[in-house]
């Protein structure tokens, strides 16, 4: 299915598309139907086997058999599925040619959605990075009056602790803090987003060669 809203803005797509999901939705009831009444029919056959071996046996005149019916039924439900699916299969037809003939108007819209969402993200992110630089500056600033103006020292009357050693400099991963820099790398990226881009079609491999 196309873009949603992209779809919004072209009403005969728009028709297409309910044409094709509500097809694709009786086609699937329609096959799930015939499963049903396939098993059915084959399971009325077999008690109608059993049911006019055991009255020929008793003598008695077999009965109706119910297998007829369900195997009607059958047949109708399997026709219904079949047109159902060239059904399908022409609806798919005339989104296929919509997309053909109107190729480049759906790639302007698409163009045009990409920079509008990519412009929401990056206005999330702008203010997200915003905080998380905010927050950098406050840990930071604890940091330094710990430095600049630290406790005074508890006398020690406990029994010995165990020590961590860490071999080189010490980093945020090392001592399993917070990454700074992916963080804030993760949140310019998105803040870039909003920043004007064009979307071009991917060749194929094999074009391509």
């Amino acid at each position: 299915m196309m873009f949603e809203q992209v779809i919004k803005g072209l009403p005969e797509l728009q028709t297409i598309e309910k044409t094709i999901d509500g097809l694709e939705r009786k086609h699937g009831e329609a096959q799930a139907r015939v499963q049903s009444l396939a098993h059915k029919t084959g399971q009325a056959r077999e008690d109608d086997l059993n049911r006019v071996a055991l009255a020929l046996n008793a003598g008695r005149k077999p009965p109706t058999p119910t297998e007829p019916a369900l195997a009607e039924q059958l047949e109708g439900a399997g026709r219904d599925a079949e047109v159902l699916e060239r059904r399908l299969r022409l609806a798919q037809g005339d989104r296929d040619r919509y997309i053909s003939e109107n190729h480049e108007l759906l790639l302007g819209l698409l163009g045009e959605s990409h920079a509008t969402e990519g412009q929401l993200v990056a206005a999330a992110a702008e203010k997200a990075l915003a905080a998380l630089l905010r927050r950098f500056e406050a840990e930071d600033a604890a940091r330094n009056l710990q430095r600049l103006h630290p406790p005074a020292a508890a006398e020690n009357t406990g029994s010995p602790q165990s020590v961590a050693v860490v071999w080189g400099s010490i980093t945020t991963q090392n001592v399993g803090g917070e990454n700074r820099g992916a963080l804030e790398g993760t949140l310019r990226q998105l803040v870039a987003m909003g920043a004007p881009t064009i979307v071009e079609a991917v060749e194929d491999d094999e074009d391509a060669a």
